[in-house]
């Protein structure tokens, strides 16, 4: 085998390989729709009484609507090869994140304190998305590292944008729980 036809394997490889990555986020993101669906569909189906969404769980909505905006910033920047500003929006999007996941956190003794019925099917959905937004953390966290060691820029942003991928589609099911609800 040529040096040729050797780089042009490993190119192709590589394009593989993103192309794995790609579909294995989107398959993730599309098994947990289906948990999250099955929570909504549970929801709309049950006889409940009139219920309010914890007020925390409303301001929670804030905080990742804003982690998603700086974490939009920071895809801009990685694209433009602008690593440094790609990290400050990284770290303030987990900022952003973790007091989001802080929030969700604190709302759990309100959803304790409520109706019988209305706890049950709002606890474990916020559960559920508790646990995915602590696998986001942990996954931004990889993304922060790596920005920070210039192994994320416009040449190599396949895992973080995937990361950043799944940041947004949990920000997406908050939202939608919160306007279900």
């Amino acid at each position: 085998m040529s040096e040729k036809e050797v780089i042009q394997e490993r190119i192709r490889e590589k394009k593989r390989m993103t192309e794995a990555g790609r579909m294995m986020t989107r398959l993730f993101i599309a098994t947990s729709s289906l948990i999250f669906l099955t929570f909504i569909i549970v929801w709309l189906f049950q006889d409940l009484p009139e219920v309010s969404i914890p007020i925390i769980y409303e301001a929670a909505a804030w905080f990742i609507l804003v982690s998603s905006a700086l974490i939009v910033m920071s895809q801009i920047t990685i694209r433009k090869d602008d690593i440094e500003k790609a990290f400050w929006f990284t770290a303030f999007g987990l900022v952003f994140g973790l007091l989001f996941m802080v929030l969700q956190f604190i709302g759990w003794s309100e959803l304790l304190d409520s109706n019988t019925t209305y706890r049950n099917i709002l606890f474990p959905f916020s559960l559920v998305h508790f646990i995915h937004i602590l696998v986001g953390i942990i996954l931004l966290l990889t993304v922060f590292a790596k920005i920070r060691k210039y192994k994320v820029h416009s040449r190599s942003k396949n895992y973080a944008f995937n990361v950043f991928m799944f940041w947004h589609f949990l920000g997406i099911i908050w939202l939608l729980f919160i306007g279900v609800a």
